[in-house]
């Protein structure tokens, strides 16, 4: 059987005949309705930052404000919905799970999937080799180093995961995803629901925008095993790019509710908010944007970071892992591949890749190794298109996180990123004043770290122009629903139908360079061709 590496890095689309682009584009608008996720809050413009670009080109002080006040503008929110009766009944179920002698999964894709680890490598570090708390991340743990958002399209994909855990009426299963519809997390809350489990859904919308419009989502909330703790955070810093306000709700609202359920304790929500005025504050705004200042220096020469890091690394390796889909950076790559080298990459300075992946997980890695069986029994053909997806440990353990040598990277820059109670100092070596509270699973930690690295990687590409106003232009389109959002970034900025957008972007896939992203070429055609 021939194999290939995982689609991503663009692959969707790329390669179509210039005579057939608009056959692809029509086949795509008239099948992959279900994807066109425009009318979702979570994928609107945020009025806060609709002059991001601009913040930034003017000082990094004024950008690292702007995308900070977002966050700053969700307290009154999370206040109201960590005093609901659905927050209350999430801690409820929790408890109750684990007193019936259940196990809980978090379950998400992307972004939330990484989440899901998190919360499970956290668990594992306060109670090793406890298996009580699991986490399910689409594509399996490959995903955390390089998107397999192909997976993403299929409820079958996350559906075959949760068999492998083999669920029972005594577990629960929470799925997070941003916009309550995320086809693969949908099929894994399904699956839970089919083999008996309690399901919990968190989300940053409205349950009822997604089932108003999605068959998929109208079956699963309208289920009597489902709960849903609805947290409407509304649109993103960055637009579509849920790594940011709603990823770290999720991850707040979960950790409290475990903090409460298991602990009997209450400190996160204020110590979150502690926290984050901390980090809104004049100096420790200052210290972000001189360490934006000091990586952006670095990439715009051509240069490499690596993030030396001992603690916290589950953290970092998302952060890096997520510029590459959303600002078209090389990814993580196999130590076989002949590939570019990821801008910023992990690195734990003392032990091998093998063992850094244990600490980093606090476990040994749980990746999908299935045979071409298992994928046509599962209708799912179109993950082989390509060839055997490698995404087995195998693969990952080639992902060099460690202290090898790589002779590419021997000319990078070498920083530590160390978290204390005090502040958090990133590679740059400019301490960012911001203490945190100890909670139960070091979460304000996990928190902190997360907004810090989510604002310095968004700061530094806004300042190499991968912005524009609040889209990411240089969005890479690996699954449908990133195909969907680039129309419409195409069409708001083009003047154009959400109809002339895609046609125009199919029409550059067909002709377009390796490691050219599809929009931001698309956009400059259009605006060229206007300006001629």
């Amino acid at each position: 059987m021939k194999t290939a590496p995982p689609k991503g890095a663009g692959s969707f689309g790329r390669g179509t005949p210039m005579k057939d682009f608009q056959e692809a584009a029509r086949q795509f608008l008239e099948n992959a309705g279900e994807f066109r996720l425009g009318f979702l809050r979570s994928e609107a413009r945020n009025p806060l930052t609709m002059d991001l670009d601009r913040d930034f080109a003017s000082g990094s002080d004024r950008g690292v404000k702007t995308l900070l006040s977002c966050d700053m503008a969700l307290l009154p929110l999370i206040r109201r919905i960590s005093a609901s009766p659905e927050f209350r009944l999430l801690v409820e179920s929790i408890r109750n799970c684990l007193g019936r002698g259940g196990k809980i999964v978090f379950s998400g894709c992307g972004a939330a999937g990484r989440l899901a680890v998190l919360l499970e490598s956290a668990w594992r570090e306060t109670f090793p080799g406890d298996e009580r708390l699991l986490s399910l991340l689409t594509g399996g743990d490959f995903a955390l180093v390089r998107s397999v958002e192909n997976f993403e399209d299929h409820e079958m994909s996350g559906a075959l995961q949760v068999r492998e855990l083999d669920l029972s009426s005594r577990d629960l299963l929470i799925g997070i995803t941003a916009t309550g519809e995320t086809t693969s997390t949908v099929g894994s809350a399904a699956e839970a629901v089919r083999l008996g489990a309690e399901v919990f859904m968190l989300i940053c919308v409205d349950p009822a925008e997604p089932a108003a419009r999605l068959a998929r989502c109208r079956k699963l909330y309208g289920s009597p095993s489902v709960h849903v703790l609805s947290m409407p955070v509304g649109a993103m810093a960055l637009t579509g790019s849920t790594r940011m306000q709603s990823s770290t709700v999720e991850l707040l609202f979960a950790a409290a509710a475990l903090e409460q359920a298991v602990f009997g304790e209450n400190r996160m929500f204020s110590a979150y908010e502690e926290m984050l005025n901390g980090l809104f504050s004049p100096a420790a705004i200052s210290a972000l944007g001189k360490a934006v200042d000091f990586e952006s220096g670095i990439f715009r020469q051509g240069g490499l970071i690596d993030y030396l890091a001992e603690d916290l690394l589950i953290d970092l390796i998302s952060d890096t892992t997520e510029r590459a889909p959303t600002f078209m950076t090389p990814p993580y790559h196999c130590s076989d591949a002949a590939a570019p080298e990821p801008w910023a990459m992990v690195r734990h300075p003392g032990v091998s890749t093998p063992e850094a992946w244990r600490i980093c997980l606090g476990r040994e890695p749980r990746c999908i190794d299935w045979p071409p069986e298992t994928y046509r029994a599962a209708g799912l053909d179109e993950l082989l298109a390509g060839g055997l997806p490698r995404i087995s440990e195998r693969e990952l353990l080639k992902i060099q996180i460690g202290n090898e040598e790589i002779a590419a990277r021997r000319d990078a820059f070498r920083g530590r990123i160390v978290s204390e109670p005090s502040g958090v100092t990133p590679a740059s070596g400019i301490p960012i004043p911001v203490p945190a509270a100890p909670v139960r699973l070091r979460m304000i930690e996990h928190l902190r770290m997360k907004l810090v690295m989510n604002t310095l990687s968004t700061g530094t590409m806004a300042k190499l122009g991968r912005i524009s106003s609040n889209y990411m232009i240089y969005l890479d389109i690996s699954n449908k629903k990133l195909v969907d959002r680039a129309c419409r970034i195409i069409s708001e900025l083009c003047g154009l139908s959400y109809e002339e957008a895609c046609f125009e972007l199919f029409r550059t896939l067909s002709d377009l360079p390796p490691g050219t992203s599809p929009v931001a070429r698309t956009l400059q055609r259009l605006r060229g061709s206007r300006q001629a």
